[in-house]
C-alpha cells in the first residue's frame, strides 16, 4: 500500500493494535482487488487469443498454419512447456497417433514426428473423449494412469497433463495437449474452459479443412471428367473423319461391285446362253451341263453382289426415327408370303398391338428376313406355326420375337447365325447367301438393340431381338431370357 496513506491513516488512529488490524485488513482487500484485476486481464487475454483464433479461421489459411499458430499463442497465455495438436492414424482405432504441430520450450524435447502407440486407448478411452471428456492431470505419477500412459508420457519429460479431444464433427480426430515439464501444476477451470473453447474451435478448422478437401477433390475429379469428356470428343471427331473416309471408300466399293463386276458376270452369262442356244446340238451332254453350272455360278454371284450391295446401305443409310406399328408390318408381309406358296398349310400368329420406335424401312427389312427365315426353315413339314409377338424383360423392356416349329439349329453353332455367309445348312437343303441375319444384326444394332436366338434342330428356332439400348446390368438377362420358356 502507498506510505503516504498509510502515515495518513496513522496520525487518525492513535491506537496501534487497532491500526495494524486496519493495515492487515486493508492489504486482504488489496491483494483481492489485485487478484481480480489479474483475473480480468487474463481473461481479457483469453478473449484475445480466442478472437485471433476465430479470425483466423475465417482468412484462407491452411490447416497447419492455424494449429501452429495457435499452438504458440496458447503456449504464451498459459505460460505451458509444451502444447501440441495429437492427431489419430485413421483406421488405427484410436490406439496410433503422432503430433501434427506443436510450439515446445526449447528446455524440452520436440514430440513432432514420433509415431505413439497406446495399445489400450481405443478399446477404453475412445469413446469417451468423443462424447467430450477432458483429462486434467496435475501429476503424472500421482494420478492413478496406466503404466503405459505414464510411460507414453514420461519420454518426454512431462509432469502434468491437460489433454481436450478434437473432434471433427462427430468423429474424434485427436487432441489438444497442455503440458508442463518442469513440474507439476494445478490446473484452473478457466484455463481448462480457455483450452475447451480453442479446442472447438480448432474442431471448426477441421471441419473446414475436411470440407475443403472434399470440395478440392469434387473439383479434380471434375476437371478429369471434363479432360476426359474433351478426349472423348476429340477421339469421336477423328472418329467420324474416318468413318466419312470409310464411308466413301465404301460407296467407291459398292459403286465398282455394281457396275464394275456386273459388267463381266452380263457377259459371262450373256455368252453362256448364246452357246446354249447357238451350239446346242453342238455340244455333248458334259458341255451342255458345264454351261448350265457357268450360268447357274453367275446368277448366285449377281445375287451375292445384290445382297452385299443391301447389306452395305443398311449399314449406310440415314436413320429416320417414327412411330411404326410392327404388328401391320409382319401380317402383311405374312400375306405375301401365303400368296407366293398358297398350297402351303402355315398358321400365322401375330401379336397385335405391337408399336416400336424406329425407321420403318429398316424394320420391315428385319422382319422380311426373319419372317422368310421361319418361311423357309419350315417349308419341309406339311403344317407349320409361325408366330411373332413380344414380352417384357425384368427391365421393363419389350423383347420382340419369330418363332417357329421347322428345322431349328444345332445350339452349339450359334455363334455363326449372324455371321456374313456362315450358313447351318446346306444350299441343297435350304437356299440362301448366309446374308439374311447379318442384315438384321446390323440393323438391330443400328437402333440400338440387341438380337439372338436359341433352337433345336428339327424343333425350331426363336430369334429375339430389342429396339432400345438395354442397362449393362440387363444384358445378361437378355441372354438367358425366353418367353417361350425353351
Amino acid at each position: 500500500m502507498n506510505p503516504e496513506i498509510l502515515v495518513r491513516l496513522q496520525n487518525l488512529c492513535r491506537d496501534e493494535a487497532a491500526f495494524e488490524t486496519l493495515k492487515q485488513i486493508l492489504a486482504e482487500e488489496v491483494q483481492q482487488l489485485q487478484q481480480q484485476i489479474n483475473q480480468a486481464n487474463f481473461q481479457l487475454e483469453q478473449q484475445k487469443a480466442l478472437f485471433r483464433v476465430i479470425t483466423r479461421l475465417r482468412e484462407p489459411l491452411d490447416l497447419e498454419t492455424i494449429f501452429q499458430a495457435t499452438a504458440t499463442e496458447v503456449r504464451q497465455l498459459l505460460e505451458a512447456d509444451r502444447v501440441g495438436m495429437f492427431r489419430f492414424y485413421p483406421n488405427s482405432g484410436w490406439d496410433d497417433g503422432e503430433f501434427v504441430s506443436e510450439d515446445v520450450d526449447p528446455a524440452f524435447p520436440s514430440a513432432m514426428a514420433q509415431k505413439i502407440h497406446d495399445h489400450c486407448f481405443g478399446e477404453q478411452f475412445a469413446v469417451h473423449y468423443q462424447q467430450g471428456r477432458i483429462q486434467a492431470v496435475a501429476d503424472i505419477y500421482n494420478y492413478g494412469l496406466s503404466d503405459c500412459h505414464i510411460q507414453i508420457l514420461s519420454q518426454f519429460q512431462v509432469r502434468a497433463n491437460l489433454a481436450v479431444p478434437l473432434l471433427q464433427g462427430e468423429k474424434l480426430w485427436g487432441l489438444l495437449c497442455i503440458q508442463q515439464c518442469r513440474t507439476q501444476r494445478e490446473w484452473q477451470a478457466t484455463e481448462i474452459e480457455f483450452v475447451s473453447q480453442i479446442a472447438t474451435h480448432l474442431g471448426v478448422a477441421l471441419q473446414h479443412a475436411e470440407l475443403l478437401a472434399d470440395l478440392r477433390a469434387e473439383v479434380v475429379e471434375r476437371l478429369q471428367a471434363q479432360q476426359a469428356v474433351q478426349s472423348l470428343n476429340q477421339g469421336l471427331q477423328r472418329a467420324i473423319i474416318e468413318l466419312q473416309a470409310v464411308n466413301k471408300e465404301l460407296e467407291a466399293f459398292c459403286y465398282s461391285v455394281s457396275h464394275d463386276l456386273r459388267a463381266p458376270l452380263r457377259g459371262i452369262d450373256g455368252f453362256s446362253q448364246a452357246l446354249l442356244e447357238d451350239y446346242f446340238d453342238l455340244l455333248d451332254t458334259t458341255g451342255q451341263d458345264y454351261l448350265r453350272r457357268i450360268r447357274g455360278a453367275t446368277h448366285r454371284m449377281g445375287q451375292l453382289i445384290d445382297d452385299l450391295l443391301n447389306l452395305s446401305r443398311v449399314t449406310r443409310s440415314d436413320m429416320h426415327l417414327e412411330t411404326v406399328n410392327l404388328s401391320l408390318l409382319a401380317r402383311g408381309i405374312c400375306t405375301e408370303l401365303q400368296q407366293s406358296q398358297p398350297e402351303r398349310q402355315v398358321e400365322f400368329v401375330i401379336q397385335t398391338g405391337l408399336i416400336a420406335q424406329g425407321d420403318s424401312r429398316l424394320l420391315r427389312v428385319l422382319l422380311v428376313n426373319l419372317l422368310n427365315n421361319a418361311w423357309k426353315f419350315t417349308s419341309k413339314h406339311l403344317q407349320a406355326r409361325i408366330s411373332f409377338g413380344a414380352s417384357q424383360s425384368e427391365s421393363g423392356k419389350s423383347v420382340y420375337f419369330v418363332r417357329d416349329d421347322g428345322a431349328g439349329f444345332d445350339m452349339a453353332y450359334t455363334n455363326k447365325l449372324f455371321s456374313p455367309f456362315q450358313r447351318l445348312h446346306g444350299m441343297n437343303e435350304f437356299p440362301g447367301n448366309g446374308i439374311g441375319l447379318a442384315t438384321v444384326q446390323r440393323i438391330v444394332h443400328r437402333h440400338g438393340g440387341r438380337v439372338w436366338a436359341e433352337g433345336a434342330v428339327e424343333q425350331g428356332a426363336t430369334f429375339y431381338f430389342t429396339l432400345v439400348a438395354e442397362e449393362e446390368g440387363h444384358e445378361r438377362e437378355q441372354q438367358n431370357y425366353s418367353p417361350s420358356g425353351r
